[in-house]
């Protein structure tokens, strides 16, 4: 291996953000190139659209051996989904993120549930239908809530808990007959509805060996005391207090081993980032709601902000199936992210919004999402805009830390919730 490598980062919001900012410290790092990139970023690390394609394999693989990348690493699920993970391996180039058979985890929700059932991993029942009708009656005959889910990728926006038989019917009109997510609408995942409190855990992985993050807990809702619609996340806190020590033995023994048993049972071991949806019951039992083949944001921001050790070399052994399972090192305390969103997020977002952030301090840091710049102004161009993380001896003092700094940020027609953290606190 070289002693410095040339890395290339996929992807343009928070999360990427958050990856570029802590693998810089990396003494393995030589060279950081990032596409498509955001304004919070170094612009001379930023590719322009001319110089790559992440849509075409061939100018991909082709990129690749031009510019001599040593290391991929992907943030987002489209680009996994689409196999792009296979080619760099067909340039012999190692990528942090897993194969296209293995990011069906994601990709499809009947995969998933299928490899949770063959694997007998904790999760609820469920049921699958391509067609209105049948999926309506299916409805009629159980007991509410329940969770529908378009089998396919949908932006975080193709979930919806049904408490009554009229949202069921919605939902269900909304994939079937207006095909408001397109063929991810080709089919429909019907689940019971798991009671408990939720929580997202980060599991590096080479398809055998794995580290553990720190779990976090996301707040969904966009508005304050769990109401309004469902978002991509609107902050975030970590280490959650629910994943105890005795909790996360259960998810390894229960969860995660057979998983990656199951994926390396089908000849296709899963390598990279295996994001563990979880809800867990007030007896302390795990059960799996949903998993995603990458970083989960806004949790990322948050949880990457106490990793207290490379995280570039934890990502390239992963990668190159030289990880070791152990506890990774942690920083004291505790960390926190609060969504800075446009109105109308996220069914309708404002754009064009002038932002003025002041320095980060030692303590807290501004990751960018939503942002660009036009000509010499920062404005919004996303519907999630910034995170503002916090790292603090308590959960109570980095969430006052966020809270303490946004007022500091110009930025008209934004908001923000005002009760990250409430549940732990």
């Amino acid at each position: 291996m070289k002693s410095k490598l040339k890395v290339l980062l996929i992807g343009s919001g928070g999360r990427e953000h958050a990856i570029a900012h802590t693998i810089l410290n990396s003494p393995m790092l030589g060279e950081l190139k990032i596409f498509p990139g955001n304004a919070g970023m170094d612009s001379a690390m930023v590719l322009k659209p001319e110089e790559i394609s992440i849509i075409d394999k061939n100018k991909f693989i082709e990129f690749l051996k031009q510019t001599a990348i040593d290391f991929v690493i992907v943030g987002p699920e489209d680009p996994l989904v689409a196999g792009l993970a296979d080619w760099c391996e067909l340039a012999g180039v190692p990528c942090f993120g897993p194969s296209e058979y293995c990011a069906q985890i994601e990709g499809s929700k009947h995969f998933a549930k299928q490899m949770m059932q063959k694997a007998n991993v904790p999760t609820a029942t469920y049921a699958v239908y391509s067609e209105f009708d049948s999926a309506w009656n299916y409805c009629l005959a159980q007991e509410f809530p329940l969770v529908i889910k378009a089998d396919g990728l949908a932006a975080g926006k193709g979930v919806t808990v049904a408490f009554e038989k009229s949202e069921a019917e919605t939902a269900l009109k909304d994939i079937f007959i207006a095909q408001k997510f397109g063929s991810s609408g080709e089919k429909v995942v019907i689940e019971s509805f798991l009671q408990g409190e939720e929580a997202s855990l980060f599991v590096i992985t080479d398809g055998k060996n794995y580290v553990c993050l720190p779990a976090a807990q996301d707040h969904k809702r966009a508005y304050d005391g769990d109401t309004g619609p469902n978002t991509g996340g609107m902050g975030a806190y970590a280490p959650a207090p629910i994943v105890t020590p005795k909790v996360l033995s259960v998810i390894e023994k229960d969860i995660i081993n057979p998983m990656l048993e199951e994926f390396s049972k089908a000849g296709h071991p899963y390598k990279g980032l295996l994001y563990v949806g979880l809800m867990i019951t007030d007896d302390g039992k795990p059960s799996v709601v949903e998993f995603n083949c990458r970083f989960g944001d806004p949790e990322t921001q948050c949880v990457l902000r106490l990793v207290d050790e490379d995280l570039l070399q934890l990502l390239f052994e992963a990668s190159t199936k030289s990880l070791q399972s152990r506890s990774i090192q942690l920083k004291k305390g505790s960390s926190a992210i609060v969504v800075l969103a446009a109105e109308g997020y996220p069914n309708n977002p404002k754009k064009g919004m002038t932002l003025e952030i002041p320095s980060n301090d030692d303590k807290v840091v501004v990751f960018h999402a939503g942002t660009k710049r036009e000509n010499d102004r920062l404005v919004a161009s996303g519907g999630r805009v910034l995170g503002i993380t916090a790292v603090a001896n308590s959960l109570k003092e980095s969430v006052d830390l966020c809270y303490a700094f946004l007022p500091r940020i110009k930025s008209e027609g934004t908001f923000y919730r005002k009760d990250i953290g409430r549940r732990a606190l």
